[in-house]
């Protein structure tokens, strides 16, 4: 296939990569913004709800790497097509659940679609455009998904206040078809790009199960006030299956972790971004609707509103982003992205009962910074910094950080959350489970100015 070929329909090909990208988080936070409504017509507590939330994020975790690798095997449009159908399907089945425990079950299946639709989609840009246009495509693509995220609180809120929480799913599925149809004619990639990709298949069964064992592990110790044995056993077993799983990708030339690419210090600093960018996206879009839903009764409408601050400023951040990469540069705007997340964080600690809602702009704006430019400056960076044969990989690699960050600190901060509520009151387990997310980005956020340095010093 020539270039002329590939870069034929390469705008009708963006088009429909930004709708199925823009579907996938526009399910992401339209949900975040139905859950105090699940939680109350399901009738779950809040280890179950958090599970609707931790199961997107598990399941991306344990199959992002994967998804990566396949992608680079098998063709990029191949595995696309895939994950947009088991997507779509899922979302029906998810708004159809008549309980909590169907409900998980779709969320993961659904998680296992986006897995596909977050890794290729930024991947597949790289083989439709030429060099000189792709970051202004990637540009393009992150206010798509920032889009979607702006969208969601507030449709979400509109669909919960006027119909139900279920429509919340069954609206990604026409957006599924005309992304779709658009793709099938203008995305051009090899059919099979790099067959001598191979996939660790141990490593994967040691990210499955030590994640699984991990996740297990703290729910059922928090549960029983850190009497569980078996609680103890699972968290053991899954913390010595991923240091054995790191311990062995160090000394595979064809690893599941692609821990080489951490060798580029811009691509570590990426990491770093995403690692606080995980907390975002996976503790703050929990807690902050309960917050609002739970502790000040806000309607569905007015939690949709607060909440779209956050994807506001992904979009105007990521439509934003080429220039500021011109003037600023990929590291410093990945140092402002860690330090925009502690920031936003370190404010939700002065949340009360009584905080004027304006006041609450801020810090969730200081959030959808970090989000947007962990996103499209991490991809930028790998695009620019690796060969192109090696991005799924590389971009998989990264945002398997990012979902196992916010499915282990939304776990924790769950857990946390539960202990002290059951000898207090909501606000102080809100503030409990916010402080320990503090201290953890704080050391993420010191260790990126350590890497930046690095950089600068080169």
């Amino acid at each position: 296939m020539t270039d002329a070929e590939r870069y034929r329909y390469k705008w009708w090909a963006l088009t429909g990569v930004c709708l199925l990208a823009f579907t996938a988080f526009l399910d992401f936070t339209i949900v975040n913004t139905a859950l105090p409504f699940i939680k109350a017509d399901l009738h779950t507590t809040i280890f179950q709800l958090q599970w609707v939330a931790n199961v997107f994020a598990i399941i991306l975790g344990m199959t992002m790497l994967a998804i990566g690798k396949l992608a680079d095997l098998w063709g990029k449009k191949n595995i696309y097509y895939i994950g947009s159908i088991i997507f779509a399907v899922a979302a029906v089945g998810a708004g159809w659940s008549p309980n909590v425990q169907f409900l998980i079950f779709f969320r993961g299946l659904q998680a296992l679609g986006a897995s596909v639709l977050f890794i290729v989609s930024g991947a597949a840009l790289t083989d439709v455009f030429p060099e000189n246009e792709r970051v202004r495509a990637i540009s393009i693509w992150g206010g798509s998904t920032g889009l979607g995220l702006v969208i969601g609180p507030f449709l979400g809120g509109v669909l919960v206040s006027l119909l139900s929480w279920r429509w919340v799913f069954w609206i990604n599925l026409p957006l599924i078809v005309i992304g779709l149809s658009l793709c099938s004619f203008s995305l051009k990639t090899p059919n099979r790009e790099h067959p001598s990709v191979k996939i660790d298949w141990v490593g994967f069964f040691l990210l499955v199960f030590g994640l699984g064992s991990l996740m297990y592990g703290i729910i059922a110790i928090a549960q029983s006030e850190w009497s569980s044995l078996i609680g103890w056993l699972f968290f053991a077993l899954g913390v010595l299956s991923l240091f054995s799983l790191i311990f062995i990708d160090l000394r595979k030339t064809t690893p599941l972790l692609s821990l080489h690419i951490f060798h580029e210090k811009i691509i570590s600093l990426a990491a770093l971004s995403c690692a606080i960018g995980g907390v975002v996206a996976g503790v703050f879009m929990f807690f902050d609707p309960l917050y609002l839903r739970l502790l000040r009764n806000i309607s569905p409408l007015t939690i949709g509103l607060i909440i779209a601050v956050i994807p506001i400023a992904q979009v105007l951040t990521s439509l934003t982003f080429n220039k500021l990469l011109k003037y600023s540069g990929s590291a410093n705007l990945l140092l402002i992205s860690c330090c925009s997340g502690f920031v936003g964080a370190v404010l939700h600690l002065f949340f009360g009962t009584q905080t004027p809602l304006i006041y609450l702009i801020l810090p969730f704006f200081l959030l959808g910074i970090n989000w947007a430019l962990s996103n499209v400056a991490m991809v930028t960076a790998v695009n620019q910094t690796l060969e192109a044969s090696k991005t799924g990989e590389a971009i998989g690699t990264i945002a398997t950080i990012w979902n196992v960050v916010a499915a282990l600190l939304l776990a924790l901060s769950t857990a946390v959350f539960h202990i002290i509520e059951t000898k207090s009151s909501f606000l102080p387990a809100f503030r409990g489970a916010v402080f320990l997310n503090v201290i953890y980005m704080g050391l993420i956020l010191l260790a990126a100015f350590r890497v930046y340095r690095s950089i600068k010093n080169r």
